[in-house]
């Protein structure tokens, strides 16, 4: 799953004249009869160069100083599509500063919370944590490049009570961390055996007696 995207300058994508399909691409190289597409901003320009001609496609990494919107009822929309399949909802997001994690537009660390739309066990949660995170993960680091840091937090169901959420589990990890760790294979394990500088995991006290959890955390050593 990738976020939508919010500005693309010149991203180019090539079109094999045999029919295949070929992603944003680093390379060079004769493309004869073949369509390239480029995508800018939120319009698509189609163009076909003469045959034998040589086209340089290239592959435009987000800014350096991108940043994510700061104000929930903007990332909302953009963050919920990514965690919906899982049964979530964003119910708190926020890109803050990281001395005093006050809501800032030039904060550098974006913090994400979350509610199931049903109640699970303890396992389920345990279970649940390395999904979440790979369903943000490193797409938030990959679409804004200004970010710094990232957390997630797993709040448990509690459907209009008014309280202030508990925490199930917490998932905080800088980009650097992040971008070393492969999301669709990372078990709860791993991340539990990564955790020092760079990556936090938390867990309460009833998610980690839960077996998942407790065995998860024996196989990490």
């Amino acid at each position: 799953m990738r976020l939508p995207i919010l500005k693309l300058a010149a991203v180019v994508l090539v079109v094999g004249a045999c029919g295949g399909d070929a992603g944003p691409t680093t390379s060079s190289g004769a493309v004869g009869t073949s369509v390239v597409t480029t995508l800018v901003g939120t319009s698509v320009v189609t163009t076909a160069p003469p045959t034998g001609t040589t086209a340089v496609v290239t592959t435009v990494a987000p800014p350096p100083g991108e940043l994510p919107p700061h104000l929930y009822a903007d990332l909302e929309p953009l963050l919920t599509p990514l965690v919906a399949p899982l049964g979530f909802v964003v119910t708190r997001a926020s890109l803050v500063e990281l001395g005093t994690y006050e809501n800032s537009p030039q904060g550098t660390h974006l913090a994400v919370y979350v509610e199931p739309d049903q109640e699970h066990t303890p396992d389920e949660v345990a279970a649940l944590t390395t999904l979440l995170a790979a369903a943000l993960l490193p797409e938030v680091f990959d679409t804004w490049g200004g970010l710094e840091s990232f957390d997630v937090c797993q709040e448990p169901y509690a459907p209009g009570d008014g309280e202030t959420p508990t925490t199930d589990t917490l998932l905080d990890v800088s980009r650097e961390i992040a971008l070393a760790i492969d999301w669709d294979t990372v078990t709860l394990s791993e991340l539990i055996a990564a955790a020092g500088p760079g990556l936090r995991l938390y867990a309460a006290e009833h998610i980690r007696a839960s077996s998942t959890w407790s065995e998860a955390e024996a196989a990490a050593g």
